[in-house]
């Protein structure tokens, strides 16, 4: 749970302007003209009858820190985005499905000549392709990569699922058969 948020000048003169009321704090993912949803609101403090917020602050069960809340990375592209908000709630698992498929991937390569998919077996034993989104989450144990279209990767992934990001911090486990379908 994240700590009770430190009340700012700006919340001040926002409780004097509006007082016997409350002052609601909005997760730092959302703008100032973003309609924020239920879950987006980090919480509320009581404003008395002199505009003067009250140190009794007011937790929303229902609150989902964003990625900018939790202090993740920034991310270098939009599939690393779109990670974050599917971890952190704000958006649908399937949502990263097109992207995936749309996005350059790195995956490991043997040589500069390697031209194949190559593949390993998890702790479990099942065979994966791991895929990175960006050279930062490349794992340091790989001789070397290349980009490939997600499209590409979907095809020839003969039904081995995909590890997105292997090494963390943000990981995925994409079935084939999800990948390949285009729904």
């Amino acid at each position: 749970m994240l700590d009770q948020p430190e009340i700012t000048l700006d919340m001040r003169a926002s409780a004097r302007s509006n007082p016997n009321s409350w002052l609601y704090v909005i997760d730092p993912e959302f703008g100032p003209h973003d309609e924020v949803p239920p879950w987006g609101f980090v919480g509320a403090y009581p404003v008395d009858a002199s505009g003067e917020i009250v140190n009794r602050f007011r937790p929303n069960r229902d609150y989902r820190p964003s990625p900018t809340a939790l202090r993740m990375p920034v991310a270098a592209n939009r599939v690393e985005k779109l990670l974050q908000l599917i971890i952190t709630r704000y958006r649908a698992q399937s949502d990263l499905l097109p992207e995936l498929r749309a996005a350059t991937l790195l995956i490991f390569a043997s040589s500069s000549a390697d031209e194949s998919l190559t593949a390993f077996p998890n702790r479990d034993g099942t065979v994966m392709v791991p895929v990175c989104t960006s050279p930062a989450h490349v794992p340091a144990s790989w001789p070397g990569w290349r980009e490939i279209r997600g499209v590409d990767v979907a095809a020839r992934l003969h039904g081995h699922p995909l590890v997105v990001n292997p090494a963390g911090p943000i990981t995925a486990v994409v079935p084939a058969a999800h990948l390949a379908s285009r729904r």
